[in-house]
């Protein structure tokens, strides 16, 4: 299942949530005249209908983004499994001799069969959860973006060419982990898609290539061994850790940048829940600049510890810091929308 991976499918999911959310504060945003304009009245009835489906609707894009991703892990495993990429791998010990490389399912004996129906079983649940967005809220061409997001999540290993292997998998986690995701779910909460999530989206997409890079870079020389050219793979070692300290670095200052901007969103409601804290700090305002301040630094630090973990090969502490990076900017948004 590849637990370490998963923060990357819920990340963009929440930013996503969190762009929807402010573009439908706008809705509720009228111009006290009389008599009321009928655009208002439009606008007031939008948003009952997103309110109420809301949370709904999040929950169900949640879990078709965790369903997906587990079902491309599994494919994952079947795929290399059976072409024997994934053999030589060992719990104890990484081709450099520092980290750990994880032995996969199938190249440790779990039958192949099983591992593929796991991913089958696991695109169908996903599937299912899509179905029922687009019946809540009539975007009927979502289903084509979920046909292609399973086509896409096969053909990554699977197939006779998968793209894994040509050195586009940074490309497609980008798309499908950042942009598909983020702007996808802000598009199913509230019909539209603003500047903020495309922003949010392609966050989202850099921290997902970085998961994917950490991988790649502890697996390039048995990668290169089975013929699977990764980006990692085809530019080296040294450049190839250049490209990750430049998209680390990235990511730190667009995380900074995105929080900078959504300073400003309104808040949810949720606010009264945490009043205490909030006149601790002196009110909703210093406490949103507080909480998105703590934000910026978790997001520098553990770049930083990110960008020195992976130069220095610790690749098990540098996966785990990748997933918590892309948890830091989604969970930020979501205290300074509950302390707006």
């Amino acid at each position: 299942m590849r637990p370490r991976t998963l923060p990357a499918s819920i990340a963009p999911v929440v930013l996503g949530a969190c762009a929807a959310w402010e573009s439908m504060s706008h809705l509720g945003m009228c111009i006290l005249i009389y008599p009321e304009p009928e655009s208002c009245k439009m606008n007031a009835a939008r948003l009952h209908i997103l309110e109420a489906r809301f949370w709904a609707v999040a929950v169900l894009c949640a879990l078709v983004a965790l369903l997906m991703q587990i079902a491309v892990n599994y494919a994952n495993d079947y795929a290399d499994g059976v072409r024997g990429t994934d053999e030589g791998r060992s719990e104890d010990r990484s081709e450099n001799g520092i980290g750990r490389a994880p032995t996969r399912l199938v190249a440790s004996g779990v039958p192949a069969n099983r591992v593929l129906a796991a991913a089958g079983i696991s695109a169908s649940l996903a599937c299912l959860a899509g179905l029922a967005i687009v019946v809540m809220t009539g975007y009927w061409w979502l289903v084509l973006v979920g046909a292609l997001c399973v086509v896409a999540g096969w053909f990554y290993t699977g197939g006779s060419h998968p793209y894994g292997y040509a050195g586009f998998g940074e490309l497609a986690v980008f798309v499908f982990f950042g942009l598909v995701a983020t702007l996808g779910t802000q598009f199913a909460l509230a019909g539209e898609i603003t500047a903020l999530g495309w922003l949010f989206a392609v966050l989202g997409g850099l921290n997902a290539v970085l998961i994917l890079m950490v991988n790649n870079l502890r697996d390039r020389v048995s990668d290169l061994a089975h013929g699977k050219h990764t980006v990692a793979a085809r530019l080296g070692e040294p450049m190839a850790n250049m490209l990750f300290v430049v998209l680390a670095i990235a990511a730190v200052v667009l995380s900074v940048v995105t929080l900078l901007l959504a300073v400003n969103i309104p808040g949810n409601g949720l606010s009264a829940v945490l009043e205490p804290a909030i006149a601790a700090f002196g009110g909703g305002s210093i406490a949103v600049k507080t909480v998105m301040f703590v934000g910026m630094l978790a997001s520098a630090v553990s770049g930083y510890c990110l960008i020195r973990r992976v130069l220095l090969m610790r690749w098990g502490s540098a996966l785990r810091l990748a997933g918590m990076n892309t948890l830091i900017v989604p969970l930020t948004m979501m205290l300074m929308l509950c302390v707006a």
